[in-house]
């Protein structure tokens, strides 16, 4: 592993010196390598070696922001390069009592016109409820859960797939993935 990171951190490096926007791995004979193959044990050591960076480093700026965060809130805001950092308390919004808003949006609501267009506001154009929950609520008024979420939404195809993970060490990893011994594949 500490060879494979040491790869992965020059060609990390030199990749980042790169003055172009498009991604050349060749820099480095580990990239030129990785840019060639199609074994996937070999990529996924890659893969993994490339988070267990990402994440670290993730953690270095995680720290080196709360410490610049500290020095500007006690000091005021500075200019380093092209950037001001200046202290701001960052917040969320909550909602204290869900049902106590939607009754309050419906009965200030004058007729179903009012009504929608309060929820709109509220929702905004790209709201996309819970399909759990819009399922349990077309079960719960006898409708086919598939013919409601087809009826109100449709899907967005992305142009690139997504490489998704299941860890089968998790208890809600379904079975077929359990089941899987290492570099074996799922039947289709």
């Amino acid at each position: 592993m500490t060879n494979n990171l040491d790869h992965i951190l020059e060609l990390t490096k030199e990749v980042s010196a790169q003055d172009t926007e498009e991604l050349d791995l060749t820099v480095t004979k580990y990239g030129e390598e990785l840019s060639n193959t199609d074994d996937l044990e070999f990529l996924w050591v890659a893969r993994s070696t490339t988070n267990l960076v990402k994440n670290t480093s993730r953690d270095i700026k995680t720290f080196s922001d709360q410490k610049m965060a500290k020095n500007i809130e006690d000091s005021g805001a500075v200019r380093l390069g092209d950037e001001v950092f200046v202290f701001n308390k960052s917040y969320t919004w909550k909602v204290q009592d869900l049902k106590n808003l939607v009754n309050w949006i419906i009965e200030k609501s004058t007729d179903n016109e009012e009504l929608c267009q309060a929820l709109v506001s509220i929702m905004g154009q790209n709201f996309v409820p819970k399909l759990k929950g819009l399922d349990a609520v077309a079960s719960g008024r006898n409708q086919n859960t598939e013919m409601i979420r087809d009826t109100f939404l449709h899907k967005e195809w992305k142009d690139k797939p997504d490489l998704k993970s299941i860890n089968v060490n998790n208890t809600s990893a379904p079975l077929w993935a359990k089941d899987l011994k290492h570099n074996e594949r799922r039947k289709k």
